[in-house]
């Protein structure tokens, strides 16, 4: 796309990237229990490349406070959504497994970005996402984001075939166009919201692997997913990424039903970065180096994201 035919949401994109990378140079790691001892007010200017909270239950209003705490730290929401912004929530939805299976997104999570977005002045806000493994309306059913967002005042939204369309992807190095959702491209913001688990494929499924959802080919993507993953995110650039730990899938993923596999972290992670994102996540919550997931590697050496972590500004919170 020339610099003529880019949308108002285009545009922003652009900004928010640029305004994400801004808050690197001269970073301080805060890790552990440490806490800025300003007020969160005052370091509303400085906040963390990368903010995580940590809870100790599974219990809905606490998962609410965890995510509220993760958005917080990282600036609050009114940082990345302002007043009359139209809104676009990607959740992942995976068919018809339900919430305790850690394939889908915790529905607490999502509804919690829903709240905060409208308190920062959202016009509206939608959630959508295209669900593998199973009818799109059973899965927004099943997996208790749809009952969520509407309690919270969004719009759970079916994607519609008719509403792809092709975008030329200027810095693929080998998906160079995509069919891609037209409202996830032309929105003011885009919110990211995964959960955090394995691929056998892809290695994980979290951030940057959740915006395949937003394509109407995704299998065209699996000929060369490490490399397709990146060069989608280099055009579809979340303005803000909130990984859903609470529950983690640590094998058979990305659709396995055992419980078995899943481990309960109570985590939630957000940041402008979901390549950062998504590396914090491998070792923190999978205990493995960002290093040797080939995606995040691919996506760093475009200058897309960020994996070197202990270069980034990282606020750990207890709650």
């Amino acid at each position: 796309m020339s610099s003529e035919d880019l949308t108002r949401a285009e545009f922003l994109k652009v900004l928010g990237a640029a305004a994400g990378f801004a808050l690197v140079p001269g970073a301080v790691t805060v890790l552990g229990e440490q806490l800025d001892p300003e007020p969160a007010a005052a370091r509303a200017t400085d906040a963390a490349y990368i903010s995580v909270a940590v809870g100790h239950s599974l219990n809905g209003s606490h998962v609410a406070a965890v995510t509220r705490t993760a958005i917080r730290n990282l600036g609050g929401m009114g940082a990345f959504v302002h007043k009359g912004d139209d809104v676009v929530v990607k959740p992942n939805i995976y068919g018809t497994r339900t919430p305790a299976m850690a394939c889908t997104t915790n529905p607490t999570v999502v509804a919690t970005v829903v709240r905060e977005c409208l308190k920062a002045g959202a016009r509206r806000v939608r959630v959508m996402d295209r669900p593998c493994g199973g009818d799109a309306a059973q899965s927004y059913q099943m997996s208790g984001i749809q009952k969520a967002t509407k309690a919270a005042g969004g719009s759970a939204v079916l994607m519609s075939e008719s509403r792809f369309k092709d975008y030329s992807i200027p810095q693929g190095r080998w998906l160079k166009s995509m069919g891609i959702y037209r409202d996830v491209m032309e929105c003011d913001v885009l919110i990211d919201v995964p959960i955090a688990k394995v691929h056998g494929g892809g290695q994980i499924s979290m951030a940057c692997k959740n915006l395949m959802g937003c394509v109407d080919d995704p299998g065209y993507m699996h000929q060369q997913l490490h490399q397709a993953i990146p060069d989608l995110l280099s055009l579809v650039k979340p303005e803000l990424t909130i990984v859903d730990g609470t529950r983690v899938r640590v094998a058979d993923g990305p659709g396995g039903s055992s419980l078995s596999d899943v481990r309960k972290r109570y985590t939630v992670i957000a940041s402008a970065d979901a390549v950062a994102a998504d590396a914090y996540a491998v070792k923190h919550l999978l205990g493995q180096s960002p290093s040797s997931i080939a995606q995040l590697v691919n996506a760093q050496s475009m200058g897309i994201g960020r994996i070197d972590l202990g270069a980034l500004a990282t606020t750990r919170v207890k709650v």
